[in-house]
């Protein structure tokens, strides 16, 4: 969804998208030879070396002077909070000032999604912390075994490494991959990384965390309530579009426990039903939260 744009393009292609429609959009700027792609609230841009036709039409280019903005777009980024979670990037790590009781995750974007910042991956933290503070021995995730599947830079692996768990991380991109491992001895934690999806998993786990895309969800969803023996923390899912994840993880299987909506984008926790017997529950998200800010 996002990376880091490049510091030699000098055209700019600034294209109006909605959260259903960024994801495949992203795909095609990628597929066109941009040489980074940015998600904004609005839509996209991506840095080209010239203007080329295979953009998705509907956007608009600009020349600029080629000038360093990779620099441009780090002086944008700032420390995310979720849960106990703040997501750091290794520029601001020397001046970061942890919280007492907080989980400090420090991440290098690299050339893989993401930063912390989009809205799927803080929600993605927030039920993430939340499992861990409501096991009733209060081990936080040790001794458990945890999946992420499509791992990106690692964030939501590394975040359950810090919680305790046994982690596997997996991703279709190698390139993201070697990224998570990267981020991970950045952040002293140990977990296996591996190209792949949820087949990639050599068995089952206690807990699947997959941030993904809504269609990508449906696709998998049999494979992601089968993989996870307890929990399954799901996201990347369109509030517009909710339905064609949900539905098939409930007739999966999943027990949904916790829906959470923010910034036009659902997040999904819930328990594998032993009995294999579709849950049947209406599923209602939750509303953004209000801004504290008025």
């Amino acid at each position: 969804m996002t990376s880091e744009p490049a510091t030699r393009a000098t055209a700019r292609y600034e294209l109006p998208t909605d959260p259903g429609s960024a994801e495949v959009a992203a795909a095609r700027l990628w597929a066109a030879g941009a040489h980074g792609v940015w998600e904004r609230p609005t839509g996209l841009v991506a840095w080209f070396d010239a203007p080329t036709d295979a953009v998705p039409p509907g956007g608009s280019w600009a020349v600029e002077p080629d000038h360093d903005w990779q620099a441009a777009w780090k002086a944008t980024i700032r420390p995310v909070h979720a849960g106990r979670f703040a997501v750091v990037p290794t520029w601001l790590a020397q001046d970061h000032r942890p919280a007492p009781d907080e989980l400090t995750l420090v991440l290098d974007p690299g050339r893989a999604f993401g930063t912390g910042h989009h809205a799927t991956t803080v929600l993605c933290l927030e039920l993430l912390d939340e499992l861990a503070a409501h096991r009733h021995d209060g081990t936080a995730l040790e001794g458990l075994e945890v999946a992420d599947i499509g791992c990106g830079t690692g964030v939501l692996a590394i975040a359950a490494a810090r919680l305790g768990a046994r982690v596997t991380a997996v991703d279709i991109d190698p390139d993201a991959v070697e990224v998570t491992g990267d981020n991970a001895a950045l952040n002293g934690v140990v977990l296996d990384a591996a190209v792949g999806s949820v087949e990639a998993l050599e068995r089952r786990v206690d807990v699947v965390v997959a941030n993904l895309v809504t269609d990508v969800v449906a696709d998998l969803a049999e494979a992601l309530v089968t993989g996870a023996r307890r929990n399954l923390i799901v996201s990347g899912i369109t509030v517009e579009r909710q339905h064609v994840a949900l539905e098939p993880l409930v007739a999966a299987g999943l027990v949904v426990e916790t829906t959470r909506a923010r910034d036009g984008w659902v997040a999904v926790s819930g328990h594998r039903d032993d009995a294999g017997r579709p849950a049947g529950r209406a599923v209602e998200v939750a509303p953004d939260p209000p801004d504290p800010r008025g």
